[in-house]
This record gives C-alpha cells, sequence and structure tokens, in this order.
C-alpha cells in the first residue's frame, strides 16, 4: 500500500459516485484509503484501485462498523481523516412517505454518520484529524417533493456544527461540503422508490403526482442549452466535491462550510439564506431598518476578515 503520506483516510459509500471520486482522488495522491461498500461486487472494484483498502460498511449495520473499526486499529496506522458519504435520496409528496421510509432515511442520512464518528472519533483525536460531512444544498434549502431529503440534510448541518464545537478542543475539525447537482449515480438508485411513491399518492393528491409522473416519462436533453434554471440543471462533476473535500481535510484552516456547484446553485442558496433573514428580523423584537442590516453585515464581514490567518 502507498503510504506516502502516512495519513489514513476512511471514506463511507465510496462504490460509486463523489465516494469513489474521492477514493481514487485521494490514493492518486499517496494517501491510505479505506473505502466503504456494502455490496461484495463493488467491494471486488475497489480493490483493483492502488492505495485503496476495500471495506464492507453499511452505515445502518453496528457490527459492520465496528469491523471496520476493528480493520483500521488492526492496520497500525492509525485514522487521520474520516469522510461521511453515505447517503440515499428519494421524492415524493410528503402525504405518500411512509413511518418506516422516513425512518430509513434517516437512519442512512443522519444516524449512519452519528454511528461511524463515535466508533472512529477516539483515533481522530489521537491523531489530532479530520472529519468531513457531506451534506447537501438541501441543508439550507429546500422544495416540495425533497422534503424528508433535505429534512435529513438539515439535521447533518446542525450535527456538522455543534460536533466542531464539541471537538476541536481536542484537535479535531469538522466540516460539511454542501454540493448542488452533481453527475452521480443517486438518482438512478433512488428512482424506483421515488416512482413508486408518485404512483400509491392518495387523493387529494394524486392528480398533482400523475402530472409528476408524465415528466418523468419526457425525454430529457442529453446537452440542455441555455441558462441554468430549476427546469434546465446543469450537474457538476464530482471534482468539485473531491477539490473541496481535499482542502478540508488538509488545510491548515479548514472551513466549516463548503458550498459546491454552479453560480446559479449559489446564488439560489444565498436568496433563499437572504430571505430567511428577512423572515427572522420581521417581528416586534428586532424589525431591523435597512441601514442597520447593513451594519450587521459590515460588522460580520470585518470580524471574519480579522479571523482568518
Amino acid at each position: 500500500m502507498n503510504t506516502l503520506h502516512n495519513k489514513s483516510i476512511l471514506i463511507t459509500g465510496a462504490s460509486t459516485g463523489i465516494g469513489n471520486h474521492l477514493a481514487r482522488y485521494l490514493a492518486e495522491r499517496g494517501y491510505v484509503v479505506f473505502a466503504g461498500a456494502r455490496k461484495e461486487s463493488d467491494l471486488a472494484e475497489l480493490a483493483h484501485i492502488d492505495g485503496v483498502t476495500p471495506v464492507l460498511l453499511d452505515v445502518t449495520n453496528p457490527k459492520q462498523i465496528q469491523d471496520a473499526c476493528d480493520l483500521v486499529t488492526h492496520m497500525g496506522g492509525g485514522l487521520y481523516g474520516l469522510v461521511n458519504n453515505a447517503g440515499i435520496g428519494e421524492l415524493g409528496l410528503l402525504d405518500a412517505w411512509t413511518d418506516e421510509e422516513m425512518q430509513h432515511i434517516f437512519n442512512v442520512n443522519v444516524f449512519g454518520p452519528h454511528r461511524v464518528t463515535n466508533a472512529f472519533v477516539r483515533l481522530l483525536i489521537e491523531s489530532h484529524g479530520r472529519i468531513v460531512n457531506i451534506g447537501s444544498q438541501g441543508g439550507m434549502i429546500t422544495n416540495k417533493y425533497y422534503g424528508p431529503y433535505t429534512m435529513t440534510k438539515h439535521a447533518l448541518e446542525a450535527y456538522t456544527t455543534a460536533l466542531n464545537l464539541e471537538l476541536q478542543p481536542y484537535g479535531v475539525w469538522v466540516s460539511i461540503v454542501q454540493p448542488g447537482g452533481v453527475i452521480t449515480n443517486i438518482g438512478a438508485n433512488s428512482f424506483p422508490g421515488t416512482l413508486a411513491r408518485f404512483e400509491c399518492t392518495r387523493p387529494p393528491f394524486d392528480q398533482e403526482a400523475r402530472q409528476v409522473l408524465e415528466s418523468f416519462s419526457q425525454p430529457a436533453s442529453d446537452e440542455p442549452e441555455g441558462p441554468e434554471s430549476e427546469t434546465n440543471r446543469k450537474p457538476s462533476s464530482p471534482e468539485i466535491v473531491s477539490i473541496a473535500v481535499y482542502d478540508a481535510l488538509f488545510s491548515s484552516h479548514p472551513r466549516l462550510r463548503y458550498l459546491v456547484g454552479t453560480r446559479w446553485e449559489g446564488n439560489r442558496v444565498l436568496n433563499a439564506l437572504l430571505s430567511r433573514l428577512l423572515d427572522e428580523n420581521d417581528n416586534p423584537q428586532h424589525g431591523y431598518s435597512r441601514d442597520e442590516l447593513v451594519k450587521m453585515l459590515d460588522h460580520q464581514i470585518a470580524m471574519r476578515e480579522q479571523s482568518r490567518p
């Protein structure tokens, strides 16, 4: 195994998409990569990548998590970085989600990172390492049909912030990377569940669900023309996520949040946050004027500039 940097990184959900790209990205740069996956066929593929050790790891399975921790410990190199990447995403009107489905998406997207982090946190404290959670721009915004998925990503935002505050005194920094649309298999993998949910939607929402189902059958353009919009998305390469994760892992001053994606996607997030600010300001205890809000913004900018190395 290539140990050029002698720093080991564990990545969950490394079979495809962002996790797989990141495993290759780090291995190519000489890092020791433990790549988690659930299927034997995916583990076999990961084993062909130089510098990558495949690990059977389902983030909902406590035994597999403990076995992975035992494996990393037995290898003797400790653990410098943990990337909580494993996640699922399905769509549907909230009324169509069963309790079991809601519990499952939270089990993977929220409780999974919590389980894995708790299993490895002492190794990370020993190495003064890093934790990077792969969130989503959906952790800051939401829309119809995205409710449960974005609920989990909002929860991951709070988890990351609290965890960072708790672990910094022990020398561990925690960050969250917030991708927009990325070219991965998550949409295809979640499509059967999404399709079934829209098909079984109950009145009075069934007519709307049928319209959504009809839109699924419309052919999509391979290369959409014109400016990006909600109906003309232009997903990015996983490369931009790997670059952000690399900075969060190895920068001397990692950021808490890394927003990545197209400018249109970023503007959507910024505008949503500004709208939320105005919502919070619209109450009897505050009601600051525009000039007062701008003054507060200038103060925050000045404080951030002073804190930068």
